[in-house]
């Protein structure tokens, strides 16, 4: 079979396209015939090494595949040979031909979606259900700031929130990107170019502010945002598209009886029921038409390092999928 391989750590430039023998399913894993393969910023992280678990090379990188059943390991009893099924690797080894999941990270995927929508659906849909849901808890009626609202995950939470009966105020760095955003619903729309975008923010909401901000872009960002928290808000910092982390005082959080969590999904979705009930609401939202995943590009799997430099140049829009 073919696949990415890093035989070190570092930018796109180490992503080598080879052959590697097909691996065999061990007890409770199954061996998916890849449809689709879904482009995670995560991905990035671990290839560069900058990641905690980021695995020693050589290794595959990619967490999330679309496809059918190829073989399945001992033990495993939810899943049969030529199912169509959807499934994450725990750290890595998706990008490839063929790939090793494991049955506690993998559910059906109808025959009648597109196998690209599969491969989004895993990481992206979670991380904002998890984020606006288990982590941030939003309630109808309540102003929730999303910055990156037009990527993969930002496409997702602004249709999510919205579904939740929340006001979505979506922020970007273009006026692209933003239209993006309202057509999926945004109530308002924020530049983070400007200066002065968090005082539009205030202005929106009357004053209040956002009463839950979903942050992932971190550095200068993140720390204009203070200036446009409701007090008793929440903050769900979930990624650091910038390269910069977030930087919270104790006296923003102290001064306004807020609150923020972390969320890393990798971790979450740990808990399998917890995994199950979103990517079951996930897909009915799906199937009803309620959300439509953003497909941004589209790389056949031997051009994956064309799809990180997209993406690490933040030029995207939508989820990013490799085609084998």
């Amino acid at each position: 079979m073919r696949a990415i391989v890093c035989h070190r750590h570092g930018g796109p430039e180490v992503m080598q396209y080879e052959e590697l023998p097909r691996p065999r399913p061990a007890a409770g894993q199954m061996l998916i015939e890849a449809e689709a393969i879904g482009v995670n910023y995560v991905d990035l992280m671990r290839s560069s090494g900058r990641h905690p678990t980021a695995p020693e090379p050589p290794f595959t990188p990619g967490i999330e595949t679309c496809g059918r059943v190829a073989e399945t390991g001992a033990d495993v009893k939810r899943f049969r040979t030529g199912e169509r099924v959807i499934g994450r690797c725990v750290t890595h080894g998706a990008y490839a031909e063929c790939v090793l999941v494991e049955e506690r990270f993998t559910v059906s995927c109808p025959e009648m979606l597109p196998a690209e929508v599969g491969a989004a659906l895993f990481v992206n849909g979670q991380t904002a259900w998890h984020a606006l849901i288990t982590m941030g808890q939003v309630q109808p009626g309540e102003t929730v700031l999303i910055t990156a609202a037009a990527g993969g995950v930002g496409t997702c939470a602004v249709q999510i929130a919205k579904i939740l009966g929340a006001k979505v105020m979506a922020a970007a760095g273009s006026e692209e990107k933003l239209r993006l955003a309202e057509n999926l619903g945004a109530d308002a729309l924020v530049n983070y170019t400007r200066d002065e975008w968090p005082q539009r923010v205030l202005n929106v909401t009357d004053g209040r502010g956002a009463e839950l901000i979903l942050e992932s872009v971190g550095g200068a960002i993140a720390a204009q945002s203070l200036g446009c928290w409701a007090p008793g808000g929440r903050m769900v910092i979930f990624g650091k598209a910038s390269g910069e982390p977030a930087v919270i005082t104790g006296d923003s959080l102290l001064f306004g009886n807020r609150s923020v969590r972390g969320l890393a999904v990798g971790m979450v979705i740990e808990n399998e029921e917890l995994m199950r009930r979103a990517m079951s609401e996930l897909l009915a939202w799906v199937a009803d038409g309620r959300l439509t995943l953003q497909i941004g590009g589209r790389y056949p799997l031997a051009n994956a390092a064309d799809a990180h430099r997209d993406l690490k140049a933040r030029k995207t829009q939508g989820k990013l999928v490799l085609l084998p």
